[in-house]
């Protein structure tokens, strides 16, 4: 049984078809439809039901398949290893960031990665925190960057940055001091994000506000918006926040801030990636968030 016919039974389960499955491994559908034909009889059992539309894989052949998938990731490891080893990584590293995170980092350092990490394939995807730990724990992306500390066993977190939240008020609006308390805000509505975000919990944990405005919404910037219109107040992670105005406006000291990780699972072994990866990201972070000295850290709730 070779890697290959094993990559056959797989795409075959997954595309339950065997023409869709040859165009996905590049081969004629007679190649692929033979070579499954011999790891079927070299195990000894059928691991399709040809006779239904579409094919579907029987109950023996499911436990071959994940296994079959087990062994192509770790024969997929051999080849990344290897790419470590040169003085210029190669490879493919699958990131995960929370929403917002990404909207001010990923624009930051999307060219950078294709000039520093150039023969590595980097491919990102903006998902909620719970979705980039289930994605995480089966193996379908790497890495995560996140609000920590999480404190999942086999999640290894590593600190990257301290962010300070920042209060974003209606036009008009002007305190009276440079900094804001808890006094300042709970006189108006709190804009905040969907449950899926853990920006939400962390701002109602800051606030512990008793007035919330009925829209809750799943992006920033339309919470920018509502403020605009003079719903009420929200608060922004300060590297969202571009522009200077007497609108944002920072919390007194102790300022709270979030803790910004790169998170993966024990037996990670991408290590010259990340630590190229690392640091790309603290050059785009100003200096003065790489330390949480000054910071009160919020904690995220799952």
């Amino acid at each position: 049984m070779t890697i290959t016919q094993l990559r056959y039974i797989v795409a075959l389960d997954l595309y339950k078809n065997f023409a869709k499955a040859a165009e996905q491994c590049l081969v004629a559908q007679p190649t692929l439809s033979l070579q499954v034909q011999k790891v079927e009889q070299e195990l000894g059992f059928s691991l399709f039901d040809r006779k239904k539309n579409p094919i579907v894989t029987t109950k023996l052949g499911k436990e071959v398949i994940e296994q079959a998938k087990h062994t192509l990731r770790e024969a997929d490891k051999l080849y990344e290893i290897a790419g470590q080893l040169k003085d210029e990584p190669t490879g493919d590293l699958s990131i995960g960031v929370i929403p917002t995170v990404s909207n001010y980092l990923i624009p930051g350092i999307y060219r950078t990665l294709q000039t520093e990490l150039s023969q590595v394939h980097c491919r990102i995807s903006e998902l909620p925190t719970l979705s980039i730990i289930e994605k995480l724990d089966k193996e379908e992306i790497d890495i995560g960057i996140l609000a920590t500390p999480l404190k999942i066993p086999n999640i290894v977190e590593q600190p990257l940055y301290y962010e300070p939240f920042v209060v974003y008020y209606p036009e008009g609006v002007k305190e009276k001091s440079k900094t804001v308390t808890m006094k300042n805000i709970e006189k108006y509505p709190l804009l905040v994000l969907g449950e899926e975000h853990c920006f939400r919990h962390q701002s109602l944990k800051i606030c512990n506000h008793n007035s919330l405005a009925k829209i809750e919404s799943g992006s920033v910037e339309t919470l920018r918006r509502m403020v605009d219109l003079g719903i009420g107040v929200t608060l922004l992670p300060k590297l969202a926040v571009t522009e200077t105005s007497e609108r944002v406006v920072p919390f007194a000291s102790p300022e709270p801030a979030r803790e910004i990780s790169i998170v993966y699972k024990h037996g990670f072994y991408k290590n010259k990636i990340l630590r190229k990866l690392n640091e790309i990201i603290l050059k785009q972070i100003p200096k003065e968030f790489h330390s949480k000295e000054k910071f009160k850290i919020i904690g995220i709730s799952l």
